[in-house]
This record gives C-alpha cells, structure tokens and sequence, in this order.
C-alpha cells in the first residue's frame, strides 16, 4: 500500500493514491473515521464467518518453478491495477485464468497452478496479499477495504446498483489480453472461495468456453445472512444476465458440508443454467465414511493434501475438473 506525507509528518495509511491536492485531502479527512469504523465493523462480521466455517487446516504445496510477471508489468485497466504470473511456456496448450482463494495467492495455490500447468497455459492473477503468503485477513481487507476511495463508495469488490464491481471489470480486461496472445483458443477460467462465481461474470468473451466454480462463499454480510444471501451467486444482475447468454459449460464444486459455501448455491447454480452445469458437489458420505462431522471447505486447493478420505476426495476432485477443462478446451 503506498503512502505520502503531508508537509514532512503526516502519512496516509489507510488509503492508496495519497498524493492528492489539500482540498483532496480535507475530503479524505472529512470521511475517514466514519468509513474506517464501518469497514472495521464488517471485517470483524467477515472474520468471524470464516473462523466459524473455515477448515483450520495447514494448507500443503510448494511451487518449483519459477513464476514471473505474465505481461512484462503488473495489467492495469480502468484505473486498477494487479500482477499477473506465469511460467512463460508452450503458448499452444489451452489457457486457463486461476483465481486465487480469500486465503490469497499462496505458495498452494502455485503448486496447483503447476500441475494444471501440465496440460495448459495457466495464468495466475494476484488479486490482494502478496504471492506466496497464506493470509485470510488480506482477503478480508481487500472485500471490506479494497479501492474504497478510489472507486467510492463500492470499492474494487463492491456491487454497484448497476454494471459490474470494479474487479470484475478488470478480470475482463484480463480475459481481453488473454484472448489477443491465445488468439482464438477457448480460454477456461477456475473459480475459489472469494472468487467462485467470478467466472461467470467472465462469460461475455466469446473464447471463454468452460468455468469451474469452487465453494463460491460471497457475499459476506454484517451479524447474520438471508435466505437470499445464502442461495446468492454474489453477482450483480447484468453479470448474472451475462452468464445467462453465454452458452459456456459451467462445472460446480463443493463440499456437501461446506458452511462458507451454502448449498442454497449450488442449487441456484442448476435452477439458473439447467443442463450447461455439472454437479461436481462431493457428497459427505465420501469424506466422512463413520458419519462424523467434518469441517471442509476448499475443495481443489486446501483439501488435496489433507490425509485420508478428505484429501482423497479433493484430488478426486482436480482431476475432475481437469479433465472437465481439457474436453471443454478441446476445440
């Protein structure tokens, strides 16, 4: 986060872009406590959730290669800007974007993005955190926080009245550079946690041919969640109108359990794309053969190394999804 002083004591902690103008700045004054109260108010509800329902899990993988900037610089679009990694190979393997858990872009997740790498050009965005740390608080910070006054008063993760959140918009842009280097090749998009039903918004590029959605856990509200909330694909209606048009497969993952990524769900997912979504839900009698109560979550990332049926039931699971990609690839 990038910080600047005002005369030579005063920083801007809290917010990026703060080599702004004085008047500028007394606005920033003006709206910081109230804004920051209510952000920390939400990340303290958003916290909870995920102690409640989160798998507390030491999450296994160890990139071992190297994974650089995909476009020379981090992607800027509409004012926001991410890196983006990859591992520069054989362009000629089938794209797919990797979106990261609220977890972050962890050293995990580029093992995963490794083994995917076998069969596919895999790029991997940085969304918030650093590359290679585990922190669920980034993920937090980036929902409640993220782009708040840069894309006041939603944020980068916020949903607008209309249109699409600020991520969204740059996830597209994304998905726009991917289209020009794999030119003509049907692209596939992977979807976790924080990120699951991402993807979907994505459907309006006419490459994007396939999206895995994985436990998709938005949106994260105040002290409690509706009904509404809990069935909720966490997308704005002309995003959820996009996916709607596309013709794209859409493959569903979730633990049968999972209580961060409700069922009500993957229900919507069915009632709202009919035959184009298959149901990868993994069924507890899988993961919990003497009945006893399992907390599970991340199906392809967290879960693969975990010891016994879990863990056999996540790597199950990748090699679903892949196989479900490289037939939806195929051309």
């Amino acid at each position: 986060m990038t910080s600047a002083r005002l005369g030579d004591t005063e920083a801007c902690p809290f917010f990026p872009r703060c080599d702004r103008q004085p008047r500028q700045l007394l606005v920033h004054r003006i709206v910081r406590i109230p804004v920051l109260v209510l952000l920390l108010l939400q990340t303290g509800c958003g916290a909870a959730q995920f102690a409640t329902c989160a798998p507390h899990v030491n999450e296994t993988g160890t990139p071992q290669r190297t994974w650089s900037e995909c476009f020379t610089d981090p992607l800027s679009y509409e004012g926001t800007t991410h890196s983006v990694y990859c591992l520069h190979e054989d362009p000629s393997k089938p794209p797919v974007i990797l979106l990261h858990e609220m977890t972050g872009l962890t050293a995990g997740t580029l093992a995963y993005a490794e083994e995917l790498a076998n069969d596919f050009t895999v790029y991997v965005p940085l969304l918030f955190g650093k590359k290679g740390t585990f922190s669920p608080a980034s993920g937090l910070r980036a929902y409640w926080f993220g782009g708040m006054l840069d894309h006041f008063p939603y944020g980068e993760w916020g949903m607008p009245p209309h249109g699409s959140p600020v991520i969204v918009r740059w996830l597209r842009g994304l998905v726009r550079e991917v289209g020009t280097r794999h030119n003509g090749q049907p692209i596939g998009i992977i979807g976790n946690c924080m990120t699951g039903s991402l993807p979907l918004a994505l459907l309006d590029h006419q490459q994007v041919k396939a999206v895995v959605v994985a436990q998709p856990a938005l949106p994260m509200r105040f002290w409690w969640s509706s009904d509404e909330d809990r069935a909720s694909l966490g997308l704005s209606p002309d995003d959820l109108e996009v996916a709607r048009r596309s013709s794209a497969d859409i493959y569903g993952l979730r633990f049968e359990t999972d209580c961060m990524a409700d069922r009500a769900k993957h229900l919507a997912l069915r009632r709202e794309f009919g035959d184009r979504f298959i149901d990868g839900e993994i069924p507890a009698s899988v993961y919990q053969p003497d009945g006893k109560s399992i907390n599970v979550h991340s199906t392809l990332i967290g879960s693969w190394g975990t010891p016994g049926p879990v863990g056999e039931a996540s790597r199950l699971a990748r090699e679903r999804a892949k196989n479900f990609l490289l037939r939806a690839l195929a051309g």
